[in-house]
């Protein structure tokens, strides 16, 4: 009878002491906070602006305040942010629980904003009757390297089409 083999636990510790190690714990809390404030942006502007706006950098004062710079891709857009600024101090404090705000700047950069994750389709089976029908379509076609091909990017437009018909 062969002994089972038991594996030592693993020694797993928290990251966030040893980041704090390394970057020093108020960069850190910069950090942190400043990936919170990106992650509720659009619930903070609104969808329109978080696609042209986005917070790059928080830098704390020595009065206990901060500073927000706020990437624009547009003039228009820091115009905006702008007229918005009290608004968005609120937002921060209330639901990125951000500190006191005391400024606010803008800085234009031709590719910025938080663009929303794209869904990825789902591809659909395809009937083995559809997979059939395909290939007695491409019968014809004399190279076997080209047949392949072709049935497997009409293959891949069947599994994506979702039930459309084309």
């Amino acid at each position: 009878m062969a002994k089972k083999i038991v594996r030592t636990r693993s020694k797993l510790t928290d990251i966030h002491h040893n980041l704090a190690d390394i970057l020093g714990s108020e960069r850190l809390d910069q950090l942190v906070g400043l990936s919170r404030l990106r992650r509720l942006w659009p619930d903070i502007v609104g969808p329109m602006l978080a696609q042209r706006t986005e917070p790059i950098e928080f830098k704390p004062s020595n009065d206990g305040s901060s500073t927000l710079v706020i990437a624009v891709n547009h003039s228009t857009m820091a115009q905006q942010i702008i007229f918005l600024r009290d608004d968005i101090r609120k937002s921060c404090f209330e639901k990125a629980r951000m500190g006191r705000i005391a400024k606010i700047f803008t800085r234009v950069q031709a590719v910025a904003g938080i663009r929303p994750e794209k869904i990825k389709p789902e591809a659909m089976p395809v009937s083995l009757q559809k997979k059939k029908q395909l290939a007695s379509e491409l019968q014809n076609i004399k190279n076997r390297q080209l047949r392949h091909a072709m049935f497997e990017a009409r293959l891949a437009q069947l599994r994506y089409s979702h039930g459309e018909t084309t």
